[in-house]
């Protein structure tokens, strides 16, 4: 991170030089006061004005995402002759979100990038940059959709048509930036409320649940005749016990896939 924005340090390579010292051959990694100083002056230049800038709604506005696993991350960038980033947020990933698809969880990380900035970009042209080259073809703003696109996906994409916005596509290895913080392990216990991905896989549960719903099918019917069903009753278990990479989603008690209801009934997984 520091060389992506050492053009916004002063002086920078006199400020790295103990730090690039412990990366030459056969040196010896021993951490003194000097590099401590030199650490903590990097930290204090990326935290400071030259690189988190205020807002400034002259300039153009570019938002890129990045996401790793269970971790998405986001930058904003303010263009003036040299990018420069005035945000990072970093947010956890919900229960829910744990169980998408690669394709939706880089999905999601537009949608929650989009929705956390929506004061600074709502009625003003902004360029959206995504790592992700099929997400970058189906949020294209002039693209029309697959037949075929999930459900969820096409939510995102109605989401994003009330913005006027251009999407590119960008090489991971050209995101400097961000995939040495996505590749980053992050402990943070961050509040998930802040999220709205959450309430929106509810929401699309709930409505499916709604749908199908008669006088002998209701919520509690559908849960309690999972549980008989020794299939259902294991992958609810894994979805419970750890993150795992799955179609399934469950939700209040009750499995979805494709965002599809499985309700068990005679022996046979119906997908409603």
């Amino acid at each position: 991170m520091v060389i992506y924005y050492s053009r916004f340090i002063p002086d920078v390579s006199t400020v790295t030089y103990p730090l690039h010292n412990l990366l030459r051959k056969n040196q010896k990694f021993y951490w003194n006061n000097k590099r401590e100083q030199a650490f903590l002056k990097l930290n204090e230049e990326i935290s400071s004005d030259r690189v988190l800038v205020p807002f400034d709604p002259e300039l153009s506005f570019t938002l890129v995402t990045a996401q790793w696993e269970l971790q998405l991350y986001t930058a904003h960038h303010q263009q003036c002759r040299k990018a420069s980033c005035f945000r990072f947020p970093f947010p956890n990933r919900g229960e829910a979100e744990r169980n998408y698809s690669q394709l939706d969880r880089e999905a999601s990380a537009i949608i929650f990038e989009v929705s956390h900035f929506i004061n600074y970009i709502y009625s003003r042209h902004f360029v959206l940059i995504t790592d992700n080259q099929p997400l970058s073809r189906l949020f294209h703003p002039k693209t029309g959709l697959p037949k075929m696109t999930l459900s969820q996906l096409l939510c995102y994409a109605y989401f994003l048509i009330g913005f006027d916005y251009t999407v590119k596509f960008r090489k991971g290895l050209k995101n400097q930036n961000l995939v040495c913080l996505s590749r980053a392990p992050n402990n943070q216990n961050c509040i998930s409320a802040d999220v709205s991905i959450n309430d929106e896989v509810h929401q699309v549960c709930a409505s499916a649940v709604f749908e199908i719903s008669s006088e002998n099918l209701t919520a509690d019917a559908i849960i309690q005749e999972t549980e008989k069903d020794q299939e259902l009753t294991q992958i609810k278990r894994e979805l419970l016990s750890s993150p795992i990479n799955s179609d399934y989603i469950l939700d209040n008690g009750i499995l979805f896939k494709n965002n599809r209801i499985v309700i068990y009934q005679k022996h046979f997984n119906l997908r409603f």
